[in-house]
This record gives C-alpha cells, structure tokens and sequence, in this order.
C-alpha cells in the first residue's frame, strides 16, 4: 500500500554535521571532505538503485561533475562556523509502480519544485525493489551563477514552501498511481485532519454511494499514526514488535472501512443514519393526506380542505437527527412520493390523491383554485371623493391645528417659565444674559464693592506716571521777525506796471 512520508531536515555545523558525510552515504561512494580533511567510506553498500545530479542550465561544469566536487564547493563557500550546508529530505516512493516510474516521479518532482527554482538536487536511489522503496535528496542553499555559489536565498527556508512541497508530491505521485492503473492514493495530510473531512463530506453527501465511500474513508482514518524508525534500529527485536502492532491497526481499520462501505452503500434510504455515532435507525410509518377530489359548477367554484387520516398506531424508535440537517428528520424513498418533514411535532406526512383523479396529473399538485371575478371601479363616485376631501380639509384646517396649537403653547409656557427663572434683561446690553452672571457684575460695579487680593494681584491698577509742570507764567506770543528776514523769506508781490 502506498504510503506518504516526506520530511525535509537542514545539515548544520552547529550540530556537528557535514554535507560531505550527507552525500556520501546517499551515494553509497568514498569522499573526502577537503576542509577537515576526514574520509567517508560507504561503497560498501548494495541497495543503491541510481544516483543523479539536477542542476540549473547556468551552472559551473566543475560544480555537478560529482558529488565530491559539488558539496566539497559547499563547504568551502559557507564561511561561518555555525552555518548551514544543504538542506535534505527523504521520501517514501509508492511500490505500485515500477522501478522506471519511481525514477522519473522523483526527477520530475525535483526538477520541477527545487532546481527551476535555482537550486541544484543530489538524488539517490535506495531499494526499489523491496517493500520500502524510497529516494534520499540533498539540496543546496545559496543562489548559483556562471562564477558559482552566491548569497542564500532566504524565501526557501519559510514554512510555507514546506506545505507546499509536500501537497505537490502527493499531486504528482496520485496521478502516476492513476496512470498506473492502481486505486491506491496518498495524502499529504494528517489522519486527524483527513478523518474530520471525511465526516464533513459525508454528512452533506446527497447519495448511498457517495455517503458510503466518506464514512469508508472515516474510518480507515481513525487510527493513529504510524512512528518512523530508523534505520538503525529496524532490526531490533522492540522496533518489529512496534511496527508488527501497528501494522495490526492499519489492517483492522482498512477491514472496517471495507465492511462500512458495504454495509452504507446497501442500506435503504428509508434509514436515517448519524456519521457521528455510526448508529441507524428507521423513520415511523409517514401520515397520510389524501386530497379529494375538487367540484365545479355552473357560476362558482369551490374547494375543499384536506383531510387528515390517522396512521395506523405504531411504536417510534428513537429520534436520530439526519445526516443533511441536524434539525431535522428526513426521508426519501426512490419511486415513490417525496415525504415531508416535520420536525417539530416528529410526524411525517405524505400528499396522496384519490384513484378516481386524473392518473396523468401529479399526486402533489394542488387543487384548482377558484378564479375570482376583477371589480370594475365605479366612475360616479365624485360626490364621495368630494366628501372625503372636504372632510380631510376640515380636519387638517380646525382639529388637528388646534391640538398642536394647544401641544406649541404648553411648550412656550415652560420656555418663557424657565428663561424668566435662569435669564435676567440686561439693559447696557441690550439681551437677556443669565441671572449668575448679572449678579456677579452689578455686584461689582456697586460702589460698594471692595476688591479681594487675588483681585489686585491679578488685576494690578494702572501705574500713575508724573506730568512735567508747565510754568503758566511763560509768554507764548510768537517774538517778531526782524526786517530784513521778512523780507527775505517773504516775496513782495507787486501789480503789474508798477
């Protein structure tokens, strides 16, 4: 069975790692790490299926001749001594495809997701031909162009490219499977999460079928998920007990989802089933409303009500809510006439006619109605139009005047009361100011008023500043001029000829 497992891991210094050490066990070969000068040796191994180098058309020739070459430029690029080297993910390949399909399904996810994007992908292959087959990916960090490795690209570490990385894996491994030919899928979900949905979905779904493939699908989740174990530890005694248990519970949940669907998918549609408690139950015998048959005569029609038949006494199960409503209690039976719901009272009512009716017509079409003859309007009805204006006149003009007179005088009453109250009539100004403040003036313009000291000190008088004393006794009649200035500051006009 097809499983999902993806999980992406960063090689830091920090931890002691190495991206050399990384590569050389993916690749199953001998490499020497150049800056520390340590050998790893893993070419002993005999479960590698395939090893290929994805890089970018601007790529350096010497970068991606080898995986020696490319991590060793790595390692010596990242300068810090707590830096990160490459980023790493290992990912479980379906076994329902065949080992050519496995190779390009992982070339095609890592071309498309990681070295369009500038990245270059070390990808090896490990055991395609046993139960676990799966790919080891080692992918660097930094921007790459014709000189080499430039700064790190920061938008690849968000979170968010992780969720989508995942869900274009699980996209991109289904549509092989369904190429294939297999009806096996994964999801890149949780069981917890792929559990709620199915619920959801099979409380709206409007078919058995569809109804029972989500409560299928409900319980194959409902199981925890299964713990990774490493790769050391598998042969261990504790690791195959653990995996032989879990292996128990994900047998017995596709076995119950096997017998939900059968058992879903054969059920009557008269049962009312609830997906929260997977318990089912049947709807009482329905009310029956038969409609007479309706009568017509000569000049007028008429209808006649329905009758209410008793049903015949039964013993109601226990009420379960619908899978479409919650409210409500509904039911529908193929071929025959439509229920209604009630779910207030908890009786369910069907629309019957009687035999003798017209076969063709509809069992729930209504009787006819009656046809109602229009009333022409009368046109000699001037006198009583004329009347209702006069009267409406009469109202408007005298009764309702006269009330709202009476409502405006009270409220000028109260108005004059209150400014008689509150205001006072100053004459120097001219208005009525408010009583407060009229007294607080004419108490300080009273000639009996004495200012406090904070008056004078905040209002401090005029300082008297003394006049020069003019001496009366002084001659102020301008002294004459002598002659001769007079006469030189003062033209003597003469008449002409003289």
């Amino acid at each position: 069975m097809a499983i999902f497992h993806l999980d992406f891991k960063i090689v830091k210094r920090s931890e002691g790692r190495s991206s050399v050490a990384k590569a050389a066990y993916h690749a199953r070969t001998r490499i020497t790490d150049e800056r520390t000068g340590d050998t790893y040796d893993y070419s002993r191994r005999t479960d590698l299926y395939g090893h290929f180098i994805l890089a970018p058309v601007n790529a350096p020739a010497h970068i991606v001749e080898s995986s020696s070459a490319l991590w060793n430029e790595v390692e010596r690029v990242e300068r810090q001594s707590n830096g990160q080297t490459a980023r790493y993910f290992d990912v479980a390949i379906p076994a329902e495809l065949n080992n050519d399909d496995k190779k390009k399904l992982v070339l095609e996810y890592c071309q498309k997701n990681f070295v369009d994007k500038g990245m270059i992908a070390d990808i090896a292959f490990h055991d395609l031909d046993s139960d676990n087959p799966h790919a080891h990916v080692m992918l660097t960090l930094k921007t790459l162009g014709p000189e080499g490795f430039g700064k790190k690209e920061r938008s690849w570490n968000d979170r968010k490219m992780s969720v989508l990385w995942r869900e274009s894996w699980s996209a991109m491994a289904n549509r092989y499977l369904e190429s294939a030919g297999s009806s096996e899928r994964i999801d890149h979900r949780s069981l917890q999460t792929q559990h709620e949905e199915a619920l959801e979905k099979a409380a709206v779904a409007l078919d058995n079928e569809e109804k029972a493939l989500w409560l299928a699908k409900a319980a194959e989740t409902n199981r925890p998920a299964m713990k990774r174990i490493h790769s050391a530890k598998w042969r261990s005694k504790a690791a195959q007990e653990q995996r032989a248990a879990e292996q128990a519970v994900r047998d017995a949940a596709k076995q119950e989802a096997v017998e939900v669907y059968k058992t879903f998918s054969e059920l009557d549609l008269e049962i009312v089933v609830d997906v929260r408690s997977f318990t089912i139950t049947h709807l009482a015998e329905p009310e029956e409303i038969v409609l007479p048959e309706t009568r017509s005569g000569s000049s007028t029609h008429e209808t006649q009500r329905p009758v209410l038949v008793a049903p015949v006494p039964h013993t109601r199960l226990r009420g379960v809510k619908s899978y479409r409503d919650k409210s409500k209690v509904s039911k529908v039976i193929t071929g025959k006439n439509p229920s209604v719901s009630i779910s207030d009272s908890g009786i369910n009512t069907i629309l019957k006619t009687p035999s003798s009716q017209n076969p063709n017509r509809a069992s729930r079409s209504a009787p006819e109605r009656v046809k109602r003859k229009q009333a022409t309007p009368r046109q000699d009805n001037i006198f009583k139009r004329f009347t209702t204006l006069v009267i409406d006149f009469f109202k408007q003009k005298f009764v309702w005047a006269k009330v709202n007179k009476a409502k405006f005088d009270i409220i000028n009453e109260e108005h004059d009361k209150r400014i008689a109250e509150n205001y006072v009539f100053d004459e120097v100004l001219g208005h009525p100011v408010p009583r407060a403040e009229y007294e607080k003036r004419a108490k300080f313009n009273s000639d009996a008023y004495k200012p406090t000291p904070d008056e004078i000190r905040r209002f401090p008088s005029r300082p008297k500043t003394g006049l020069p004393e003019r001496d009366h006794n002084m001659d102020l009649t301008p002294t004459p001029l002598p002659e001769h200035v007079r006469r030189s500051h003062y033209p003597n006009f003469r008449p002409p000829g003289k």
